[in-house]
């Protein structure tokens, strides 16, 4: 759409052109990130002799990093079938290898608890499922409760309440069990532990509403996202008109 200019640091226009679920979309922009990922890449290694089974997707572990097929093998990162390729993914995996093949230990992994983070302005965080199209896919109803950012005061200190951002918490329907969610934002990627942790440790959405943050913070609008759950279950007075009449 223009080309770089000459001498300049004006960058050439693009136009990308897609598709998704929503059909198909344009986008104007001045660069393109391509982010391909990593493949595992064990075909050549001699794994058979080892009796280590492996798909293309690299080797077949349980949720204790040993081979499902050779429980004197452990393997961590990259190499592993089924992870998020991630490198606290990855270091998470080293932890456990270690604990359970060098000192005895059975420390289990529960991949579904893994947190990511896209280290754009604002980025944008997520752990468990991460969206109502996430639950559907995995067979789950879910209920969704929202906080936009543009209502919290340090990111309207911060000149970041128009950035879009907001925090958004998935709990199973009927209960108020976590399974998953989204934080966009300043510093989302320090705010989504707090709901990995909640989620690690069995807290649900009216207990976590419940912790007091530190005013003001970014990390309240986890607080408020989660008092929507109390707010829609809060006990109904009776009308005037039944109580004097």
């Amino acid at each position: 759409l223009r080309d770089a200019a000459r001498g300049s640091a004006e960058l050439p226009l693009l136009e990308l052109v897609g598709s998704s679920d929503a059909g198909l979309f344009s986008q104007q922009c001045e660069a393109l990130l391509v982010a391909v990922g990593r493949a595992a890449n064990v075909a050549d290694l001699g794994l058979e002799a080892a009796n280590v089974a492996y798909t293309a997707d690299g080797v077949t572990v349980n949720a204790r990093c040993q081979s499902v097929s050779n429980a004197d093998i452990f393997a961590v990162g990259d190499c592993v079938a089924g992870v998020p390729r991630l490198t606290h993914m990855s270091g998470e995996m080293a932890k456990v290898a270690v604990q359970n093949a060098l000192f005895g230990g059975e420390w289990e992994l529960d991949y579904t608890l893994v947190p990511r983070c896209v280290y754009t302005e604002p980025e944008v965080a997520a752990v468990g499922l991460a969206t109502a199209a996430d639950a559907a896919r995995a067979g789950l109803e879910v209920e969704a409760y929202s906080c936009a950012m543009e209502h919290n005061d340090r990111a309207i200190l911060e000149g970041e309440q128009d950035d879009g951002g907001f925090v958004t918490l998935l709990v199973q329907e009927g209960t108020d069990r976590i399974v998953g969610g989204t934080v966009v934002g300043s510093r989302a990627g320090e705010i989504i532990n707090e709901v990995t942790v909640a989620m690690s440790a069995g807290l649900g959405l009216e207990k976590l509403a419940r912790v007091i943050h530190p005013y003001p913070t970014t990390g309240e609008a986890v607080m408020q996202a989660a008092l929507g759950y109390i707010r829609k279950h809060w006990a109904r007075m009776p009308s005037l008109s039944s109580t004097f009449f």
